[in-house]
């Protein structure tokens, strides 16, 4: 339509063209209608199940001062080995140190009548604070363990270069103009991919099976996310589902007006009245009436929660860490019986054992 116009065929072309510096040098352009960014669009995938749920009730941080406390507490639990004319065994630091870990595992803790009263009173002070913790942990985690996660992997153009799939870009368009000139960074590279074939151009009219591929999930497209939007509202309002996936990234902004022959009266005209037309709200009430459900699907939700029987599928992470620390606990009786033990037998003695 552009070359059209620079032949003298047409006097408007009626659209919204993408204002370029190459397409400036051959047409007019009015006052802009609207501006838009190009944005990523893809199927969403299926409902998963987190593997590593049931670390998810509780933040990094916590974690991290989980352990923290649980370190300042055993060590206020040896601090009598510091005071003078105060002799302890080693069995007995170790065993009052540990009653910590003991009660955040919710293990037993041996009443001994050795305890003097402010190892009572830490010890209670550690053990309500886990009983808390604990009990917050469960209800949270019962919880999770209901809920599914619909993924969205392309939510950048980083994403698309780590994940093997088929990048379709529209040909002709401001976009592919581009990626197509980027001399460095990401567009580059995205270009670049065209040497591997997961570049596919498609012409303005076969948009229609863009959609069909697209559903595939093996699949991804750039384009000006008013006609991503256009492509969602038209599956949400025939199928009554979120399909697709929009990216949160938006690149390459672009300013959009109607087209015309270089000096013409009809430009400055036309951009007369789309300036009246645009302040007044007349384009966004056409877009939401002739695209019905145009914003239904910008926000929907990537986690839903269902009722069903708890499976091994949803907690096998759970036993994949408790296989991992039987290795690990196995690996260090066998160090400790193959090299620590007759180190010990050759080098300690009966008073060896007294701090």
């Amino acid at each position: 339509m552009i070359g059209m116009v620079y032949r003298e065929e047409a006097d408007i072309a009626l659209g919204l063209f993408t204002m370029t510096t190459e397409r400036a040098t051959a047409v007019d352009f009015t006052d802009h209608v609207s501006i838009n960014y190009a944005r990523i669009l893809a199927a969403r995938g299926s409902p998963e199940v987190t593997l590593w749920g049931f670390l998810q009730p509780l933040t990094t941080n916590v974690w991290i001062g989980i352990l923290a406390a649980l370190v300042v507490y055993m060590l206020v639990m040896v601090m009598p080995s510091c005071i003078p004319d105060k002799t302890l065994t080693r069995s007995r630091l170790m065993r009052s140190s540990f009653h910590c870990v003991r009660v955040l595992l919710q293990q037993d803790v041996d009443e001994g009548s050795s305890w003097w009263w402010w190892e009572r009173v830490v010890l209670g002070v550690w053990m309500l604070m886990t009983l808390v913790l604990t009990r917050s942990y469960s209800g949270n985690l019962m919880a999770l363990l209901s809920v599914r996660l619909i993924p969205e992997p392309f939510q950048a153009l980083e994403d698309l270069l780590e994940h093997p799939v088929q990048i379709i870009i529209i040909k002709g368009t401001a976009e592919e103009q581009t990626f197509r000139t980027a001399t460095s960074g990401i567009k580059q590279k995205i270009w670049n991919l065209r040497k591997e074939n997961r570049i596919i151009r498609f012409g303005v009219a076969q948009m229609y099976v863009v959609e069909t591929i697209l559903l595939e999930g093996k699949s991804a497209l750039i384009t000006l996310d008013v006609y991503l939007k256009k492509i969602m509202a038209s599956e949400f309002t025939n199928t009554g589902r979120c399909i697709f996936s929009l990216g949160n990234m938006r690149y390459i902004p672009a300013v959009e007006a109607m087209a015309g022959r270089k000096d013409s009266p009809l430009v400055p005209a036309l951009g007369h009245k789309i300036v009246q037309m645009t302040q007044s709200g007349l384009y966004d009430y056409w877009q939401k009436k002739f695209f019905p459900n145009l914003t239904s699907c910008l926000n929907s939700p990537t986690k839903f929660a269902i009722t069903t029987p708890l499976a091994i599928r949803n907690i096998w992470g759970m036993f994949l860490l408790l296989a991992g620390g039987w290795i690990a606990s196995f690996l260090a009786l066998f160090v400790e019986i193959c090299f620590l033990v007759p180190l010990q037998g050759c080098s300690l003695n009966k008073d060896s054992i007294l701090f």
